[in-house]
């Protein structure tokens, strides 16, 4: 795969989803697309999603007796 600005040296994966079209119109409603970047959004959406559980995770690993 090809190199990017954001991504550098750092390998990377293409990942497809498929989402309901009134959450693309959301996202899109909420970013002016097209004059921002609609799979930038998306990856830092996942990005804090996945923080947000691993913190809830380890909260419930760390309460476990």
């Amino acid at each position: 795969m090809s190199k990017n600005m954001i991504f550098k040296e750092t390998p990377k994966t293409r990942l497809i989803v498929s989402v309901e079209t009134e959450t693309v119109n959301a996202i899109d409603r909420l970013i002016r697309y097209p004059s921002a970047n609609r799979s930038e959004f998306v990856r830092l959406a996942i990005e804090e999603k996945l923080e947000r559980d691993v913190v809830l995770f380890q909260n419930r690993v760390s309460a476990v007796p």
